[in-house]
């Protein structure tokens, strides 16, 4: 059973959702310890407004759910304190929710910003981590596929992501709101990653000419700057650039305050800035600006909760856009829960069709003498041969009824011989040994069977020896 933990914008604040945030090197600790006898697989998604949990969990029974939940929870915190109170702030999705949910994620249904054009990289960056931590298996690879696809389709098919869509843009439109004009005005960039790079190109767009990006990285800031007609800081003149300046954006992946309160004291008080309006916006998840800079007269200080209010002005363009974009996403989530459902009477079936692709590949093999093209060939002829079987699995599980005789039956009737075992459906079945053959020499001789193409995709009669299978 797919089930997720997710704390995000919509039921926690900031403050909360920094408090559960989790480091790269925290979870690369939580991939390495969250798996169980039961839970399987795992993904995080962590983005400036969520940090979600995905797992799959070998049992759909509600206690072991249950206990699934607490154990994720605890890992995720380290304690088991610590993840009881994660479990009171956090939303919990079993089944259909979560997989309809992380669809719906990376399409931007979900996102702070309607429409967020950054999501779906975020997305393809939390699957990425995932895999390369060997934290997904089968299911959540096929989860996060389904829902990079639904993403894209969005993305071309409508216009919901259309206009100002990133917390980046609808910063420094929040700046021009309350400058009125940009022009005259001083903009300090601190981080040049996607967020700061579309709040500067943002700013360029609405006018601003006097730009100035700060990041760890001089290479960074450079291009950066170079695309935006700006100029490049050294990383420890940030306070002295954030006192000159009008307007400061902050946006990086540090896990504590890079702007703090008495450094940009000492800072105005030297450049004779003090009292001066200046506007600081912190986009990061942990908050990269030490609330206590609103203790110094003229600072006025803007998260991304009170972001939040102007983004849903800029959301309106884009509703019209939504029902057509929660269509994509009911139909690619459809089709996972109808491939989830079907991986029973996979399972079941596996041997056969490992059987039968060794048969198919030998044979073609014979005669093509070309290893690619009797590997493709196989698995065409495979599928086809197949798909009525796997029809008939699907409906027996449609029907509530267990696959092992049906499993069983078609196994004894495809198989080689003595290597039809039992399968069940939670467990697949080994597929057999070419030792387990019997040598062919002491084995007649049988007349070929001939396999005939679907009416759909009819061509000529496929013969397929008997011999191979000994």
């Amino acid at each position: 059973m797919l089930i997720s933990i997710a704390i995000d914008f919509r039921h926690a604040d900031v403050a909360t959702r920094e408090r559960f945030h989790l480091s790269e090197e925290r979870l690369t600790q939580l991939y390495r310890t969250a798996r169980t006898d039961v839970i399987t697989e795992s993904a995080l998604i962590a983005t400036c407004n969520r940090t979600e949990l995905y797992a799959w969990v070998d049992s759909d029974d509600p206690v072991v759910l249950e206990r699934a939940v607490q154990t994720l929870a605890r890992r995720w915190m380290r304690t088991r304190s610590e993840g009881d109170q994660l479990l009171l702030t956090a939303t919990r999705r079993v089944g259909l929710e979560a997989a309809e949910h992380v669809v719906r994620i990376a399409s931007g249904l979900e996102s702070q910003v309607l429409g967020d054009g950054q999501i779906l990289g975020q997305l393809k960056a939390a699957y990425k981590r995932a895999s390369r931590g060997q934290a997904a298996g089968p299911v959540l690879h096929r989860l996060f596929e389904t829902a990079l696809r639904a993403g894209k389709r969005v993305q071309t098919e409508t216009s919901l992501t259309a206009g100002r869509n990133s917390v980046g843009a609808e910063a420094a439109l929040t700046a021009a709101q309350r400058f009125g004009q940009l022009e005259n005005a001083r903009c300090v960039l601190i981080g040049a990653g996607k967020t700061g790079a579309r709040a500067a190109k943002q700013l360029h767009k609405l006018g601003a000419r006097d730009l100035v990006i700060v990041n760890r990285t001089p290479e960074n800031a450079q291009a950066l700057a170079g695309m935006v007609g700006g100029r490049a800081a050294p990383w420890d003149t940030l306070h002295v650039e954030a006192a000159m300046a009008d307007v400061v954006i902050v946006a990086t992946g540090s896990e504590v305050p890079v702007v703090t309160g008495d450094a940009l004291m000492r800072a105005r008080e030297a450049c004779a800035a003090s009292g001066y309006a200046l506007l600081l916006m912190d986009l990061s998840v942990p908050r990269n600006i030490d609330p206590t800079v609103t203790l110094e007269p003229g600072v006025t200080l803007i998260d991304l909760d009170t972001l939040h209010q102007p983004v849903l002005s800029a959301e309106v363009m884009r509703r019209d856009a939504v029902p057509h974009a929660e269509s994509i996403c009911a139909e690619e989530t459809r089709a996972f829960m109808e491939w989830l459902a079907t991986m029973p009477a996979r399972d079941a079936i596996k041997p056969l069709r490992e059987a039968l692709e060794d048969v198919a590949r030998r044979e073609v093999a014979f005669h093509a003498k070309d290893a690619h093209v009797a590997e493709t060939a196989a698995s065409r002829i495979v599928a086809k041969l197949l798909a009525g079987p796997m029809a008939a699995l699907r409906r027996t599980l449609q029907r509530g009824e267990p696959l092992d005789q049906q499993a069983m039956m078609l196994l004894e009737m495809f198989s080689p011989q003595g290597a039809a075992p039992h399968p069940s459906p939670t467990s697949s079945p080994t597929a057999p040994r070419p030792s387990d053959a019997v040598p062919p020499k002491t084995v007649p001789r049988r007349p070929a069977l001939t396999s005939v193409d679907s009416p759909a995709d009819r061509h000529r009669p496929l013969a397929i020896s008997n011999e191979q299978y000994t």
